[in-house]
């Protein structure tokens, strides 16, 4: 199911570039995270919310200093869009603009995928998720560094995608599918931007870590602040394998636990999903769906 070198996948992804002197200060009122202190070459992922709390876009950051790329799915990049622009005040200097179709988002995962890349000269002690690392003229993060896989992210200009992919091909790199990428990274607790949670409250996709109630007001905070203390917390999502697909939406066990899945991808002959669920279910055993057809098995991962 590993690769035992690596394996390159390109995940399509919209880009979505917000510049100026006063980008950043613009961005950051927008945003559940505090930006404010962010530097060149800062990697990390934010949402935008609504009024209600609920995620209208999730974005990847790649800090240029005045000018901050957005990599997101290309189905909210008409709202992403729309809310930066409107919310720009008459007195300060930002642009809205759309990248896309000029940069790559790919990922490199296996069992030894540091091999692969140190072959093209890259030096992966110096990778890590909380920064891009420049290397020509990519960039470059290790999004999970586990005892049994790891994975890396790279931004590659267009110009230079194909040479670059050949020169991975050429030192062993295998060319994957959309859908084994997003499940590694599902395999690894983290939702690719690819993964719709539109509509979603982010505290009950465990995405507490794109959330910060103490930088200010933004759209939303006062319905995630009141959930924090009135203790309502009380879903989060985990990954889970099964040797079929789920459908998306709503499912019950069967003791009739109520489930979401979200995403659930193949990866070899294995399909990984992400699935919301009560935080006091035990995940740590088997859990069986119901199905119209047959009960399905999934386990966590």
């Amino acid at each position: 199911m590993i690769p035992p070198l690596a394996e390159i996948v390109e995940i399509p992804t919209s880009v979505t570039l917000v510049s100026g002197k006063d980008a950043r200060n613009h961005l950051n009122r927008m945003l559940t995270l505090d930006i404010s202190k962010d530097s060149f070459l800062t990697r990390k992922e934010s949402l935008i919310c609504d009024l209600n709390g609920r995620v209208t876009s999730h974005q990847l950051h790649a800090d240029l200093g005045e000018q901050i790329l957005l990599f997101h799915h290309e189905s909210v990049s008409e709202i992403l869009r729309t809310n930066l622009t409107s919310g720009i005040p008459w007195n300060e200097e930002t642009q809205i603009s759309s990248g896309d179709g000029a940069i790559r988002r790919i990922v490199i995962f296996g069992k030894n995928p540091e091999k692969l890349l140190e072959e093209v000269g890259i030096n992966c002690n110096e990778l890590n998720s909380e920064h891009w690392v420049e290397f020509d003229d990519l960039m470059i993060a290790n999004i999970h560094n586990g005892a049994d896989f790891k994975i890396y992210e790279l931004l590659i200009p267009i110009r230079k995608y194909t040479t670059i992919n050949q020169l991975l091909e050429t030192h062993g790199g295998i060319q994957g599918e959309v859908n084994s990428g997003i499940a590694i990274k599902s395999m690894a607790g983290i939702i690719d931007l690819s993964i719709g949670i539109d509509g979603k409250i982010p505290l009950d996709l465990g995405l507490e870590d794109l959330i910060d109630l103490k930088k200010g007001c933004y759209p939303g905070q006062e319905i995630h602040a009141r959930m924090e203390s009135r203790e309502a917390i009380n879903k989060t999502a985990s990954s889970f394998s099964s040797i079929v697909q789920l459908p998306l939406g709503k499912v019950k066990t069967t003791e009739n636990h109520r489930m979401e899945v979200i995403s659930s991808e193949q990866l070899g002959e294995e399909w990984i999903s992400i699935l919301i669920h009560r935080k006091d279910l035990d995940i740590n055993s088997e859990i069986q769906l119901k199905s119209a057809d047959d009960q399905i098995i999934i386990k966590n991962v």
